[in-house]
């Protein structure tokens, strides 16, 4: 106990032995429960009443002192209990523990961990089993799980109903794999529809658009809506507020975090990360603290999606890459 500690118990008690000496009580004896109450005190015998609704917590109970001395036989509802030396309360005996327990302070010392160096390897054993491929494919599969069996039915409301679109949620990159496509609103508008349309083939939540910032600042969010709008509808020429338009599945995000981790100056840029943990997915992946990234692999220009895919699976051998590869010339041929 620090010395704020100590004074502060010593103010309690020293209050307690106050109000108790007004009422001319200064024996302590002991109790069974917080719920006792004394009864009578006839000599060295004191009678206690408790009605057992409390829980079992040993008490204290102030009685009147008269010429007691030695023991005290302490009686429960008649029944003996047990005998207790006589303990008197007085102001010179709080002094003294204050006395004490300033220099107690003084001398105590926290005993050092005899498991630190097992909580370590502990420690170690864990997080090398957060990160490991098996434990992050688990990972996936159970997110997979919940986004079909809870969070299907919101992703289908908020696709307003369009089956395709609300499907787009299968990945084939684990979770610790991530694909950033860098984009702005001055790129060619064709490039950027290619690049929704891609994303949208690979139905993967893992590869992601990015902006650097709002469209005309922040003070602005319709220019940012109507241009998201533009590049991710199917039709161009329809009007989302007459009719019900067709969506790509490709969500944009506004994150200029990401763009100052991976040091992207210029877009188009495509950045794979591998290796990634994420401590919370509500907060930006571009926070040093939030997620730390094992490796990536960068490549900036007007580059289509497929060959900067082809390009990183070269260099790293990723299978979960030649899966989004199969999957995008799969969307292709298919027309989607």
């Amino acid at each position: 106990m620090n010395r704020f500690g100590v004074a502060m118990l010593v103010a309690g008690m020293a209050l307690v032995a106050d109000i108790y000496r007004a009422n001319g009580a200064d024996v302590f004896v002991d109790t069974p429960d917080l719920c006792s109450r004394v009864e009578k005190a006839e000599g060295n015998r004191i009678y206690l009443v408790s009605k057992g609704e409390c829980p079992q917590t040993p008490g204290k109970l102030a009685v009147p002192a008269g010429q007691k001395s030695g023991e005290l036989e302490i009686y429960v509802n008649g029944a003996f209990w047990k005998k207790q030396a006589l303990a008197r309360f007085d102001l010179d005996s709080i002094g003294n523990l204050h006395t004490r327990g300033d220099k107690l302070s003084k001398t105590l010392t926290i005993p050092p961990n005899s498991f630190e160096k097992q909580g370590a390897v502990r420690a170690k054993e864990t997080d090398a089993l957060f990160r490991s491929d098996e434990f992050q494919k688990r990972v996936a599969t159970e997110q997979e799980r919940l986004k079909r069996e809870i969070f299907g039915g919101r992703i289908q409301e908020y696709y307003q109903g369009d089956p395709e679109a609300a499907a787009a949620m299968a990945g084939q990159l684990p979770v610790n794999e991530r694909i950033y496509i860098f984009i702005s609103s001055s790129m060619p508008r064709a490039t950027l529809r290619n690049y929704v349309r891609d994303v949208a083939r690979l139905k993967d939540p893992n590869v992601r658009l990015v902006m650097r910032g709002l469209v005309g600042g922040v003070t602005h969010i319709t220019p940012t809506m109507g241009f998201i709008s533009a590049i991710i509808l199917k039709d161009t020429a329809c009007d989302p507020e007459k009719s019900r338009c067709q969506r790509y599945a490709a969500g944009v995000n506004v994150d200029p975090l990401l763009f100052r981790k991976y040091g992207i100056d210029q877009v188009p840029a495509i950045v794979y990360g591998r290796n990634l943990t994420v401590l919370d997915p509500g907060m930006s992946e571009g926070l040093d603290r939030n997620l730390t990234s094992g490796e990536s692999y960068t490549i900036q220009g007007d580059v289509a999606l497929g060959y900067a895919l082809e390009r990183f699976q070269v260099e790293t051998g990723s299978r979960s890459l030649e899966a989004l590869i199969t999957q995008l010339k799969a969307g292709f041929y298919e027309g989607k």
